[in-house]
């Protein structure tokens, strides 16, 4: 029997050694500070340095909303309230996990308990200067972990993403070139029934894969992904793709296109003319995808991809008016079968269906304003 191979997880992977550097870093600069407790830097980045900045954030945000809570509940039982210690310890305990719960936090709570009992049993006498402290260097610590998230070998996930998009869109221009050109030829052969499934299948395949891979990616956008301007952007492109798919289902499930009489050759090729200027606009949308800046700029080249979709707008209508005024409206139309008439219908229809998605399209943009619109 053949060996199957391992899917095990490596035994040291980048992030680990990442959290070793750090953390060994955060421990020698507090210990040669001159300023007292500077072993909560290394305890930080230890507890919220992760493999991805957005988990990183969140647990950052826990652990600084936990110690201010642990910081003002030590402060107000352990000088405000005069009571025994073991009641007044539980009160206090219990009021942190009260509050944590109310603020919502997971683990962040914990600090603050763990916060209550050191001050409070540990640092009595100097537990204001202790707990200013500490909050001093638990930020500190976020704030060197947060930085190493994003300059020490930072997630691929969202290059990865964009990438995906970027091959997929490039896919799609291909299969509509394909359809442009069937439509250009004097006599057009319709593909195979497995030749169109086996592009399908393939299609569908890398739209799975990019859906698949996007919660990695989401993470990288921090605390409430959805409001993010990639996340708008990877929504509309998938929504987009999703459309064009179903184009393409429905223009390989007609028959091949017939180049009589005159006016229906003629409205297929101003049909190839839209598909045309369509492989532009998706040409530019994937080239734009690509860009490394494109995870910082957070949106894409607005002017190119607006001027390319009022020209793809332009041929489209166009394309309807002709089917309406030369082709539905024609005397030589009242010759062709009602059968094939219908199927002329609907493969104009598509087409405009594709310049429509993508009219409607608005990825990349914060305030909501259409990109390709």
């Amino acid at each position: 029997m053949s060996k199957q191979p391992s899917s095990a997880r490596p035994w040291v992977l980048r992030s680990d050694l990442r959290l070793a550097l750090i953390t060994g870093l955060g421990a020698g600069f507090g210990l040669l500070s001159p300023l007292d407790f500077g072993y909560y830097i290394p305890l930080t980045t230890a507890a919220v340095l992760s493999s991805s900045y957005g988990n990183s954030l969140n647990l950052s945000i826990q652990r600084m909303l936990g110690s201010v809570l642990g910081i003002v509940v030590l402060a107000v039982f352990s000088r405000g309230i005069q009571m025994p210690l073991p009641l007044a310890l539980g009160l206090a305990l219990a009021t942190v996990r009260l509050l944590g719960g109310a603020l919502g936090l997971q683990v962040g709570y914990k600090v603050a308990g763990n916060i209550v009992v050191m001050g409070w049993l540990v640092h009595e006498a100097v537990e204001t200067s202790w707990g200013t402290a500490r909050l001093f260097w638990t930020a500190v610590g976020i704030v060197l972990s947060l930085w190493a998230t994003r300059s020490i070998w930072p997630s691929n996930s969202i290059p990865n993403q964009n990438q995906g998009l970027a091959t997929l869109v490039d896919a799609l221009s291909g299969e509509f070139s394909l359809e442009a050109e069937r439509l250009e030829q004097d006599t057009p052969a319709r593909l195979s029934m497995p030749s169109r499934r086996q592009r399908r299948e393939a299609l569908l395949r890398q739209l799975t894969a990019i859906r698949s891979q996007r919660e990695s990616a989401q993470l990288e956008l921090g605390v409430n992904p959805e409001n993010h301007p990639l996340h708008e952007l990877w929504s509309e492109l998938d929504l987009l793709c999703s459309q064009l798919l179903s184009v393409l289902d429905g223009l390989r499930g007609l028959p091949a296109p017939i180049h009589s009489p005159a006016v229906i050759k003629a409205l297929h090729r101003r049909e190839a003319e839209v598909l045309r200027h369509l492989i532009v606009l998706l040409n530019t949308l994937a080239m734009d995808l690509r860009q490394p800046s494109l995870g910082e700029k957070q949106t894409l080249n607005l002017d190119t991809l607006s001027k390319l979709n009022r020209d793809l707008d332009a041929v489209s209508g166009q394309l309807m008016r002709s089917l309406e005024r030369d082709t539905l409206q024609d005397h030589d139309a009242q010759a062709i079968a009602a059968a094939r008439m219908r199927q002329i219908v609907l493969r104009a229809s598509l087409i405009d269906h594709a310049a429509s998605a993508l009219r409607n399209c608005k990825p990349g943009m914060a305030s909501s304003t259409p990109v390709t619109a």
